[in-house]
């Protein structure tokens, strides 16, 4: 393990990354970066994603080099240069109530023009921690192009699928997963999975599983990947975590262990705070009976091997 090179958080939405990527930016030198690759985020992104999609779907060995450029700069630290914070300007309050799915108005495309292509900078003396929530489709191509540790983060589907209704989460309501013909061939047409119908539960449930499968299978091709479940990282908090640290090649400190017991607290919509232990099997109380049965009938078609059968029965009361 190399000590200082950069590490690529990634999982679903509501999936815990945020946390997981504050919990490790309290090691010493850390430098923090929150979904750089968020075009509802960082200006830069909408150029560098524009003929990719939300969720870029690329294979190692393949040319897409706004895309890399993006990453380039991200693993450098990622930072913004003057057009970008114009860009911001230009796109102004409503830039996050966008959906872009390779569709940009007149506003969208001059910010997107503006902040295309930002300039690598010197290499940080820190160490790079981004989180994405974008990068499961293309983890491997990352990985693949760049010096890179990849820490994959999964969440039962049962309590993701509670968190993008609560929140009424927009990737929830994005359809390029299931649209995009190159994620279709890959993925979906490959494994022989339906395309979802029009219940909103049902597409939602659709792209969680199709990006949990995704996940999945690249992680079986890539052992030495650190994997982890948000479930896991919220038995014991400071005990997990310590050994995540000591995985990553991270120094643990005061400050962590301070981080982990402020944090741990009641909270909710997109506030980090969380009671941790009571957080694993929340989606028992959150989701009704058919909401489960459908997330459980669409999960069926994916091949998921993370949770069984036996990981959607109830053996709590709904409140």
């Amino acid at each position: 393990m190399t000590a200082d090179r950069p590490i690529v958080i990634a999982g679903l939405p509501r999936s815990g990354t945020t946390w997981t990527m504050r919990v490790l930016g309290t090691s010493p030198g850390a430098i923090k970066i929150p979904e750089p690759d968020n075009e509802d985020k960082y200006p830069a992104a909408i150029h560098a994603k524009h003929s990719l999609g939300r969720y870029p779907c690329l294979v190692p060995g393949q040319q897409a080099k706004p895309y890399r450029g993006l990453w380039a700069w991200i693993l450098t630290g990622a930072t913004e240069e003057w057009r970008s914070g114009q860009a911001r300007r230009l796109l102004g309050p409503g830039a996050a109530s966008r959906i872009f799915e390779g569709r940009m108005d007149l506003t969208t495309w001059a910010a997107a023009t503006l902040a295309r292509n930002p300039r690598p900078g010197s290499p940080t003396p820190g160490r790079v921690i981004a989180k994405s929530i974008h990068a499961q489709l293309s983890l491997e191509w990352i990985a693949n192009e760049f010096d890179i540790t990849p820490l994959v983060l999964l969440r039962h589907p049962g309590n993701v699928l509670a968190s993008w209704m609560e929140v009424q989460l927009k990737d929830g309501r994005n359809s390029t997963l299931e649209s995009r013909p190159e994620v279709r061939a890959r993925y979906s047409e490959r494994w022989g999975v339906p395309q979802p119908g029009d219940d909103p539960i049902e597409k939602m449930s659709w792209r969680i599983g199709l990006l949990v499968a995704a996940l999945e299978e690249a992680m079986t091709r890539h052992p030495e990947w650190q994997v982890r479940t948000h479930e896991h990282l919220c038995t014991d908090s400071v005990a997990t975590f310590r050994t995540l640290f000591a995985d990553l090649g991270l120094e643990w400190s005061d400050a962590t262990e301070q981080f982990l017991v402020d944090n741990d607290t009641p909270g909710e919509g997109f506030v980090t705070k969380r009671v941790a232990s009571e957080l694993s099997d929340s989606w028992q109380h959150r989701l009704d009976d058919q909401q489960l049965a459908t997330l459980r009938r669409v999960l069926g078609w994916f091949p998921i091997t993370t949770w069984g059968d036996a990981d959607f029965e109830r053996t709590l009361p709904r409140s």
